[in-house]
């Protein structure tokens, strides 16, 4: 409102510099009734615009926890974060079941066996591919996921030992 009424005044000097000497030296009723309408109209217009920036800020609304602490506790949304979260544990969670002892000639070799993953796990295809392993044996190649790997990736066995 103070810019548009400093603009308003502003605009008014320049104004009455610009006058011709004649018709500066005297003002009467009609024109002070024009000019303070002019004013009036200028500050009406500039409080709008200002209310108008004021609206267009997004607000954005505090909200009150203890409102609605104790309110609908068993209409199961509240357990929903919970569910999520048991879910994505379940997901990188690996049967122990599948986890081999491989004979290699460099020694034993551990991972966890493709084909048995993929028989028992419902996310075997998920699995990250930079953790797949080929592992030579007397009986041939062994397909598989290497265990430190997994662990690294955020994947767990079912067996806590």
């Amino acid at each position: 409102m103070l810019k548009s009424m400093t603009a308003a005044i502003t605009a008014l000097s320049l104004t009455f510099a610009t006058m011709t000497p004649a018709y500066a030296q005297g003002l009467d009723r009609e024109d002070v009734g024009k000019l303070l309408i002019g004013l009036a109209a200028a500050a009406v217009i500039g409080s709008a615009i200002e209310q108008n920036n004021r609206r267009a800020e997004p607000a954005t609304p505090a909200r009150n926890t203890q409102q609605w602490n104790g309110i609908n506790r068993n209409n199961g949304w509240s357990d929903l974060s919970r569910q999520e979260e048991r879910s994505r544990q379940n997901r990188r969670t690996l049967p122990y079941a599948c986890m081999r002892h491989v004979e290699t000639r460099f020694g034993t070799q551990r991972m966890f066996g493709k084909r048995c993953l993929e028989n028992n796990y419902r996310f075997a295809s998920r699995l990250p591919e930079r953790c797949a392993v080929r592992v030579w044996t007397s009986n041939g190649p062994r397909n598989g996921f290497d265990p430190l790997c997994l662990r690294e990736q955020g994947y767990r066995t079912d067996r806590h030992n």
